[in-house]
């Protein structure tokens, strides 16, 4: 069933990807600061904290790795468009709730439509332990939220007690119905000649979103290149 009331279009996916939403008079749409690319004529911009006042959003801030601000689209006529992309090149998906939740790894939101809110959640010790970070974003209510990746975005379903092993820095989001657990792959030895460190277990039922790259390790072979020269 398709949730949402907004025309949305993806282009220059995989690699690339621009969402256009095109908003009637009175549509709006929240997107994470930094991330539009473009908006018509008829459209005004209101910017505000990520969260309900400044302290939650400080928090959510540093808690789940988002920005403090984000900013509200809002069309004053019809046949508006508001243009936005993954801040980091690669994929962007539409993920449409209906009075649910999904756990949105840090940096991976991009946008939500109206009816949807957004909150720091704990991962707890296992969270830690993948690499990831205590805490990350909690998505809940109706409506369509948008999820950007670092490479392409790879939905997976998993049946009832069905499981599905994820190197760490490759989770983007998941359903709340979904279990997980962080743990090393092995031993010690076998961490350290596999790579991988810690991983990922996924349960069933629902859906995890994964990304093909990992941008982590990106960013940490470049800073070794740069203090190796």
């Amino acid at each position: 069933m398709d949730i949402s009331q907004m025309k949305y279009e993806f282009t220059h996916d995989p690699s690339y990807t621009i969402v256009s939403a095109n908003l009637d008079s009175g549509e709006r749409i929240t997107v994470e600061a930094g991330s539009m690319m473009s908006y018509s004529e008829h459209v005004e911009m209101e910017t505000h904290s990520s969260s309900d006042g400044l302290l939650s959003s400080v928090k959510n801030s540093v808690l789940s790795g988002e920005t403090l601000f984000r900013n509200t689209f809002t069309a004053t006529a019809n046949g508006q468009t508001v243009r936005f992309a993954h801040t980091q090149p690669g994929d962007v998906t539409g993920v449409s709730l209906d009075s649910e939740s999904v756990y949105v790894q840090s940096g991976s939101y991009v946008a939500n439509e109206t009816g949807i809110s957004t909150d720091s959640a704990s991962g707890g010790l296992d969270s830690i332990l993948g690499g990831k970070g205590l805490f990350f974003l909690e998505a809940s209510g109706t409506g369509e939220l948008f999820i950007g990746s670092y490479g392409g975005i790879l939905e997976q379903e998993l049946e009832p007690g069905e499981r599905l092993t994820v190197d760490a820095g490759h989770s983007v989001a998941w359903d709340e119905s979904v279990e997980f657990n962080a743990h090393r792959v092995g031993g010690l030895k076998k961490t350290m000649l596999s790579g991988e460190g810690y991983v990922v277990t996924f349960t069933g039922p629902g859906t995890v979103y994964l990304q093909t790259r990992d941008y982590d390790t990106f960013l940490g072979e470049i800073m070794s290149r740069i203090n190796t020269n």
